[in-house]
């Protein structure tokens, strides 16, 4: 037998085995990447951008590889044309993102949290944390998560980003005090949680069973057993509070001055307002309802600005058709009592179109159905109400509008983020360092949005709570429960799942950060200042030197394996 066949060892170290170079290329070990486009030559990248299915597994509704290799391959002056319009349709998207966040998704939880009587610690924890990863659950339930990301990397790095870097923003945009209860609660389970599953990875050794995942996820379940006995233990000191206050007032009532009536009260307005018609301006109003420009923008002297106001048209016409609005008292937008009418149908059956058309079902079945059943709604919904006023019920429809919301945030962001992996893949930069900056920045740029604008609202400490309601539950959704999942499937009980080299470096400066919140949070009374703001933007810029600076092999990531080269690190007494 030909001495090739053998397994040969390196001379300079015994203990690493490999295979003649001639055996690596007729058996490679590594699966086909959509990144070796850059190494073909210019005339094949197209049709490898176009049918490799590596390169597919990037693509959701545009195939920016095929655009790009296709079109702009060309010259160096084409290529950064079309890099640039790629960056600009990128921020394009995040703009969508932020104008659903803020115009409809956040004034929606709101009416939600103001209805259920929920402190700002339950709401963050609970409400704004559910909302905001509504599309992890659906990427974790319905698989369509590209294979090509390594889920703990992005995972923890998302969650560095949302506990350390936007609770840092937080306190630099409104400085408030908190509780230090709830404080040390949520930092303080993140911080648990955090140890412990890092510490069954490396006690696991990247195989994990069952036990041990469904123990990792039953310290996300013991983290909501004590959110709702804090809930009730509040509600039963302000229940102690309220019947102290009433047995107080009781003895001086006999002294207290009435005010005086008003002889037109809200009710006297509203009966008022029933002599006109119902239906009063009811095309007009609708009408009004999609006058969406920006004419201060669009009345600019450059013609950038103009340009600008009616790119913004299109996706705000789009909003406002499919997203039924909340508080317009406090928006530019219109009360419209045709358009509610329509969008308690419409609405519905988009979202069910949108989602069974992903998911490959019957969707004009499924869509038909679901008008059948809402069409009754509208109809009542237009004969008991008034152009003229909000009907008080229009709360209810909150619900809706959350839901609506969700999925405009889950299917542009997830087009951003196929994006963005394009972006990576163009610029010739590894899906590590991508996952850890643009597919961080581009999935958590919802939360970050939503949790900026209720401090700015008055609601820090909600938006606080649920930087770290978000990462609990992003790591039990996004990690726990797909370890746990796999492993029962598996034949052997036991699925293989490594931590990577970046995402350990994530977890080691996470662990670091919250301690740091910790330590400063308790030494300034739980009052949490812009201080602590240039703490945690200066630890999340630490992540980001850590991560960039080994993509370039300038440092070493905490996750690589060095065992081999330990002799170059090693102290040789025995020669000195």
């Amino acid at each position: 037998m030909s001495n090739k066949l053998f397994e040969h060892f390196n001379t300079t170290n015994q203990t690493s085995p490999h295979y003649e170079r001639h055996l690596n290329f007729a058996n490679p070990v590594m699966a086909e990447r959509c990144e070796q486009i850059t190494l073909l030559e210019p005339n094949e990248r197209c049709d490898y951008a176009t049918n490799a299915l590596s390169c597919l597994q990037h693509v959701y509704i545009i195939n920016y590889n095929k655009y790009f290799y296709c079109t702009c391959d060309a010259n160096d002056l084409s290529r950064i044309i079309c890099v640039l319009m790629l960056i600009s349709f990128c921020c394009w998207q995040f703009w969508i993102i932020f104008v659903t966040t803020i115009k409809f998704f956040v004034p929606a939880l709101q009416i939600i949290s103001k209805f259920l009587k929920l402190n700002e610690y339950v709401a963050g924890v609970t409400i704004l944390t559910l909302g905001n990863n509504a599309p992890v659950l659906i990427n974790t339930f319905f698989g369509q998560s590209s294979t090509a990301r390594h889920v703990y990397t992005d995972s923890m790095s998302l969650n560095l980003f949302e506990s350390i870097f936007t609770s840092a923003c937080i306190m630099w945009a409104t400085p408030f005090a908190i509780d230090g209860t709830f404080f040390l609660r949520d930092v303080g389970f993140l911080l648990l949680y955090i140890s412990y599953v890092d510490f069954i990875f490396k006690l696991s050794g990247g195989q994990i069973g069952i036990l041990r995942a469904a123990s990792m996820v039953s310290v996300y379940v013991i983290y909501i057993m004590v959110i709702v006995l804090d809930q009730y233990l509040q509600y039963r000191k302000n229940r102690m509070k309220e019947r102290l206050n009433r047995e107080s007032q009781i003895g001086g009532i006999e002294h207290q001055v009435l005010p005086p009536t008003s002889n037109q009260g809200r009710g006297d307005l509203d009966i008022a307002n029933t002599y006109h018609s119902a239906n009063r301006r009811l095309l007009k109003q609708f009408f009004e309802a999609f006058d969406v420009l920006d004419r201060s923008n669009f009345n600019s002297k450059w013609t950038v600005v103009k340009v600008w106001a009616l790119i913004k048209v299109p996706p705000l016409i789009f909003l406002r058709l499919f997203n039924p609005q909340m508080n317009f008292h406090e928006t530019s937008f219109k009360w419209s009592k045709l358009l509610l009418s329509i969008q308690t149908t419409l609405t519905p059956v988009a979202l069910v179109l949108a989602y069974t058309w992903e998911t490959e079902q019957n969707s004009f079945m499924w869509s038909g159905i679901v008008f059948v059943v809402c069409l009754p709604v509208s109809v009542t919904v237009f004969a008991y109400t008034r152009t003229d006023s909000v009907p008080k019920w229009n709360r209810y429809v909150a619900v809706l509008t959350i839901v609506s919301c969700i999925s405009v945030i889950y299917f542009v962001g997830k087009e951003l983020v196929f994006g963005l992996e394009s972006l990576g893949i163009i610029l010739n930069r590894s899906h590590t360092v991508i996952g850890c900056t643009l597919y961080s920045w581009g999935n958590a740029l919802s939360d970050f949005m939503a949790n900026i604008s209720l401090a700015k609202k008055g609601y820090p400490r909600m938006a606080f709570s649920a930087c770290f309601g978000v990462s609990i539950f992003s790591i039990c959704t996004s990690i726990c429960i797909p370890i746990l999942y796999q492993a029962i499937n598996s034949k052997t009980g036991i699925v293989k799942f490594t931590e990577g080299t970046v995402g350990e470096t994530a977890s080691i400066i996470l662990i670091i950060s919250l301690t740091t919140l910790i330590l400063y949070g308790i030494t300034t009374n739980f009052m949490l200042r812009r201080t602590g703001a240039i703490i945690g933007i200066t630890l999340y810029v630490l992540f980001l030197t850590f991560s960039i600076s080994s993509e370039f092999e300038l440092t070493h990531a905490f996750g690589t394996d060095h065992i081999l080269d330990r002799s170059l690190y090693n102290d040789k007494y025995a020669d000195s």
